[in-house]
């Protein structure tokens, strides 16, 4: 029976509730501040080892025939690469709202890949819903940060497939129930579905968690990261697959 110690009981859960987001949004600070620090102390002397590499090569060329020397730019260069992208992963949830046609922006991105596989027998094929065109017009989002998100998957699409193969990213609106009541949120959702090498049921569990690679020069951060932006802007990622198709399919809500 619902009285006066019932409503102060959950006034008291509310309270405590508010506190507890505020703890954990303060962890949250706390960890961007430190991985930070970290990366920019690491930032610094990288930065001058890279940059003394070049001038001993420049110095020495004969030094650049050397397979040792070569394995030593490699990995210099993988390290920033990790850096930047650890970067990113820390301020993925961090977003600049603006409106958007996310249709336009996958359609120049489109383009740009179609341009970068020139050399191999991939097509990429872009649809959209009449119902979702209008909802993607002006659709407020970070459009930096999403595009990176549609770039990670896309290129993933474009590994996978290799020499031969089709990546179709389509566009619709969506109703999903968000529990067992009746409650519904609209969607935008975006499919990139691709016929390339499919992920192995082992792996698929880890595809999102950040450093967990299954590529010989991966950094395991790429999926991460789009998850992370996606998750910023209220949305969520899923991966289907079976033999043939391997599928990514984005949901944004609209608001």
């Amino acid at each position: 029976m619902y009285n006066d110690k019932t409503a102060a009981r959950l006034h008291q859960l509310c309270n405590a509730n508010k506190e507890l987001d505020e703890v954990v949004k303060q962890m949250e600070s706390e960890h961007q501040f430190v991985i930070s620090q970290i990366t920019h102390e690491i930032r610094n002397p990288l930065t001058l080892i890279s940059s003394t590499v070049q001038l001993i090569e420049s110095h020495y060329p004969e030094v650049a025939e050397s397979n040792l020397w070569e394995q030593l730019t490699e990995d210099i260069s993988d390290l920033i690469l990790l850096l930047e992208d650890v970067t990113t992963y820390n301020h993925s949830n961090e977003l600049n709202l603006e409106s958007t046609n996310i249709y336009e922006m996958l359609q120049k991105l489109t383009q740009s890949f179609i341009i970068y596989t020139a050399n191999k027998d991939i097509k990429i094929q872009l649809n959209a819903t009449e119902d979702s065109l209008s909802k993607i017009e002006s659709f407020v989002c970070d459009s930096v940060k999403l595009k990176q998100a549609f770039t990670n998957i896309i290129k993933n699409a474009v590994e996978a497939i290799g020499e031969s193969g089709v990546i179709y990213i389509t566009i619709q609106e969506e109703v999903n129930n968000l529990d067992a009541s009746d409650n519904t949120t609209d969607y935008i959702t975006i499919s990139f579905k691709n016929n390339g090498e499919p992920i192995d049921l082992r792996e698929q569990p880890n595809i999102f968690k950040p450093f967990i690679t299954y590529k010989p020069n991966g950094t395991g951060m790429g999926l991460a990261i789009t998850d992370q932006i996606i998750n910023a802007h209220d949305g969520f990622i899923k991966c289907l697959f079976d033999d043939t198709w391997t599928e990514f399919k984005i949901f944004l809500p609209i608001r």
